[in-house]
């Protein structure tokens, strides 16, 4: 553990990490969220109590989906977050019903309480098995700035595609691509990065 990974390695990883960042960033709906469901023909009152709804479910799946990463791994929990995100847009992208846009939102606020705080530990625990601890502000700021420049890409990408297509609610299906490139991306983690794994699972163990 005290051994640091050839050079090679550690860039071929650093690329991984802040591909993700950048890959997740790629949110192209954000700019427009309300314009979306205002074309969808929902009140504001509606639209307030869509985005309470994912707050909520966001903050109950906090604790359980992070006990999920460290007992069934992490590297697991970022491409059960991806998927989620893929299910709601996909939903956002053809629903009119307001109940069914409840349903996507669940399937976002799932999305978010996986990824939060997972790739982080991803990244310190692949620091600490190289034995460099000591850049963890380094390399975390470095993914980070990835991760700002993945947002202003999607800001001129967003208004790219809203130009191109005249409506707000078909950026949805754009937005499922980064995403799918980014579960590829999680596929060629190490699987050591999933951590200690338990063998079965269990809603108690969660």
């Amino acid at each position: 553990a005290g051994k640091s990974a050839p050079a090679g390695t550690a860039g071929h990883m650093l690329f991984r990490f802040c591909l993700y960042g950048f890959l997740k960033n790629q949110q192209y709906y954000e700019p427009f969220l309300i314009l979306v469901f205002r074309e969808k023909g929902l009140s504001f009152l509606q639209i307030g109590l869509l985005v309470g709804f994912r707050e909520v479910c966001v903050n109950l799946f906090e604790i359980p989906s992070g006990a999920a990463a460290d007992l069934y791994g992490r590297r697991r929990s970022m491409i059960v977050s991806m998927a989620a995100y893929i299910a709601s847009f996909a939903v956002f992208a053809v629903s009119e019903s307001l109940a069914v846009l409840f349903a996507a939102m669940f399937c976002f606020a799932v999305g978010e309480a996986f990824r939060t705080g997972t790739h982080k530990a991803i990244i310190f625990d692949w620091l600490r098995a190289q034995g460099r601890t000591d850049e963890r502000t380094k390399v975390y700021g470095y993914t980070r700035s990835w991760s700002k420049l993945g947002s202003a890409v999607s800001v001129l990408i967003a208004a790219a595609l809203v130009f191109r297509t005249g409506n707000y609610t078909s950026i949805f299906w754009f937005c499922i691509i980064p995403y799918v490139l980014n579960i590829v991306n999680f596929l060629g983690y190490p699987a050591a990065l999933d951590g200690a794994c338990a063998t079965d699972f269990s809603l108690r163990a969660v």
